[in-house]
């Protein structure tokens, strides 16, 4: 009997293209997404697998795939996946900031999770880009990050009281982190509401879409892999 996991990664692999091409690119990955996230652990281990990958569109499906799953058993998840793509950061910075903008989005998702470790963990990865962003990781999304993070926790995270006191030489060359830096120090919550990114919108897929047999594969392979222990 063929293991429902390789099955499930293998499902995935097929289903990689049209993803990509014609749900991620258009906008409308949750069609995919939230109800593959209806099998937790079957989704967060094909994200964790995704985010594994050499190739950064793989990974950027991951992210974009991790967000849908709101389980505390996987709420470590961003993180390590955020600290994979610091360490590409270092020699493939165009890439890495492609997927750290799916590792923001998802983790905004988090950090509007009814479970509270769920939320924790989105929260404290936006936090994490933050402090990189101050500690010569760039990350191109931390504006949106840093106005997310502020509208999830009230403005009362720790991290914008270090915000708060960062100097020039720790924002040099960060125009769009001198603007919300800036927003903060003068309390201007217009600009601060004007930089929230909001994720993509929910969709659905119907029967008719000409994708809807590949990932009707990768639903039915989620399921099956969700009913065995691995």
């Amino acid at each position: 009997m063929d293991d429902p996991w390789d099955l499930l990664e293998s499902a995935a692999v097929e289903a990689r293209g049209p993803l990509w091409s014609e749900f991620a690119k258009k906008g409308r990955e949750s069609a995919v997404f939230g109800p593959l996230a209806r099998y937790p652990a079957a989704a967060g281990w094909l994200a964790e697998r995704m985010s594994l990958s050499t190739d950064y569109i793989t990974r950027k499906l991951g992210a974009m795939l991790a967000g849908w799953v709101h389980d505390p058993t996987h709420a470590g998840l961003l993180s390590q996946m955020l600290d994979r793509e610091r360490k590409v950061f270092a020699d493939d910075s165009l890439n890495a900031n492609s997927v750290g903008e799916d590792i923001m989005f998802a983790a905004t998702r988090w950090a509007e999770s009814q479970d509270s470790q769920v939320k924790s963990g989105g929260t404290n990865v936006l936090a994490r880009m933050i402090w990189d962003a101050l500690e010569n990781t760039h990350w191109n999304t931390v504006h949106w990050a840093i106005a997310n993070l502020h509208r999830a926790t009230d403005g009362e995270h720790a991290i914008f009281k270090v915000l708060a006191n960062a100097t020039d030489k720790q924002v040099e060359g960060q125009r769009f982190l001198q603007d919300a830096v800036r927003a903060l120090r003068e309390n201007d919550m217009e600009t601060l509401r004007r930089l929230v990114a909001a994720p993509s919108g929910l969709y659905s897929l119907s029967p008719r879409d000409p994708c809807f047999s590949t990932i009707r594969s990768l639903w039915n392979a989620a399921a099956s892999a969700e009913a065995l222990p691995r």
